[in-house]
């Protein structure tokens, strides 16, 4: 645990830049220039770094093959479950919406990377990169907003799947693969200068999440107790039980199962304000998934390396 301490105080530097907004830079304002920097700028530099040093062979296809079948599990499960519970008028269909979104899609590159950098190794911060942008990113960008829009004003415009082609995180990822594939690797100087970005987008992720913690309520926090069961239990559990087939073994099929865990991905925000869903209790299922995250992942990499 005292590992995670650094990635838990550069979070909570996050938070603390909600309450006294230094310089007069609001938390929207912070949220939306850290945003456009690491996912146009340092993002892709991060992965292009790992993916080109990585020692991973064939976990490139074994990773994404398990968190693409991991996800649509807990997806499907969380659409009947919340579904059912929004007809029966236990919740509203903006609630059901929003608990769907948190109970699926996890953050990896904003909390697994720091979080196996810190139980592991920088090199096995592939694994989060891969499972995130090959596993998580399409479903976001496709199944995510369609569940939004049905959840909430059915009011898309046909146009945010496109995003995902126009993302240069996926442009980095493919890049990356290519030069492996072509066993193609940058002089020297491009991947020390690729790494001097890569090293900094980490923290700044960090930060994203911290500004982005907001509790509700109490009734909210109890609300996402069904959708943070689904996410941080059942979730790295199925990771694990579906990689061995797949092939995955050691720790590459521990940091695997470990990111499953990830709490709510941060793009949740902007899909639940553009569909209105309860946004509110988005964030609040963020705050605490994040918070639970920290706790239980040293907890998940001891039993996991037990069970093994």
């Amino acid at each position: 645990m005292s590992a995670l301490i650094p990635m838990v105080l550069v979070l909570s530097g996050g938070l603390l830049w909600q309450r006294i907004e230094p310089g007069g830079v609001s938390a929207q304002q912070l949220r939306s220039t850290l945003s456009s920097l690491v996912m146009n700028f340092m993002a892709p530099a991060l992965i292009l770094y790992i993916l080109l040093i990585s020692p991973l062979k064939k976990e490139l296809y074994q990773v994404p093959l398990t968190g693409l079948a991991t996800i649509s599990i807990c997806l499907a499960l969380s659409m009947v479950l919340f579904s059912l519970l929004s007809r029966y008028g236990y919740i509203s269909r903006a609630q059901a919406g929003a608990l769907i979104l948190a109970a699926s899609f996890g953050n990896g590159m904003g909390i697994s990377v720091p979080t196996i950098e810190a139980l592991f190794s920088t090199d096995m911060t592939s694994i989060p990169l891969i499972y995130d942008l090959l596993a998580t990113v399409p479903f976001v960008w496709t199944a995510a907003v369609l569940i939004s829009a049905h959840f909430g004003t059915r009011v898309a415009n046909g146009h945010l799947g496109r995003e995902l082609l126009f993302m240069p995180p996926v442009w980095a990822i493919f890049i990356a693969l290519a030069c492996r594939y072509f066993d193609w690797t940058p002089h020297e100087t491009i991947i020390q200068a690729l790494k001097m970005l890569g090293l900094a987008t980490v923290p700044m992720l960090l930060i994203m999440v911290g500004v982005n913690f907001k509790i509700g309520s109490l009734k909210y926090a109890l609300l996402i107790i069904p959708a943070m069961l689904i996410k941080l239990v059942l979730s790295p559990f199925l990771a694990l039980s579906i990689g061995q087939p797949i092939g995955l073994i050691g720790d590459a099929l521990i940091i695997t199962s470990i990111t499953a865990a990830a709490p709510p991905v941060i793009v949740g925000i902007a899909l639940a304000d553009r569909f209105k869903l309860d946004s509110s209790l988005f964030c609040t299922a963020l705050t605490l998934g994040t918070i639970s995250y920290i706790l239980i992942a040293p907890t998940l990499n001891q039993l996991f390396t037990q069970l093994l």
